[in-house]
């Protein structure tokens, strides 16, 4: 456990194993409208924070929309096409696996020298239901 942390526990899969079960929903993701500008550390802090503003700031932010009325109904727009590709790579991956897909993000600046969180571009791909219980923990 890296230095200044404290326990956490989660099991998590790498983007590029993520990529080879779901591929066709990671490249929907990756060929959405703007994610260049995104990216996945912006999705990461929205999906594990539950606030869309990390995505609708980093849209607002980086596209020119000086010919466009209500900037932020677009956002919110945009955010709600990326939800839908997001919950298409959920269900995807629980009807593939039998597991369930959720996310967390890492903060490098914040982070440790020794953590190895498995993250690409700041977001973690964790994965629920890897475990059994035993008869034991049961009781």
């Amino acid at each position: 456990m890296g230095m200044g942390s404290y326990a956490v526990n989660s099991f998590v899969i790498e983007y590029d194993d993520l990529k080879k079960i779901v591929p066709d929903e990671i490249k929907t993701i990756e060929q959405e409208l703007y994610f260049s500008d995104i990216g996945w550390d912006n999705l990461g802090r929205w999906l594990s924070w539950d606030d869309s503003a990390y995505v609708e700031d980093a849209i607002l932010d980086t596209v020119d929309f000086d010919d466009i009325e209500d900037t932020q109904e677009l956002a919110e727009d945009i955010v709600s096409k990326y939800d839908k590709h997001i919950q298409a790579l959920k269900d995807s991956f629980n009807k593939k696996t039998g597991l369930t897909l959720y996310f967390d993000n890492y903060d490098e600046d914040s982070g440790d020298r020794y953590d190895e969180p498995g993250d690409k571009d700041g977001i973690i791909f964790c994965v629920q239901g890897m475990t059994v219980l035993s008869p034991g923990s049961v009781s």
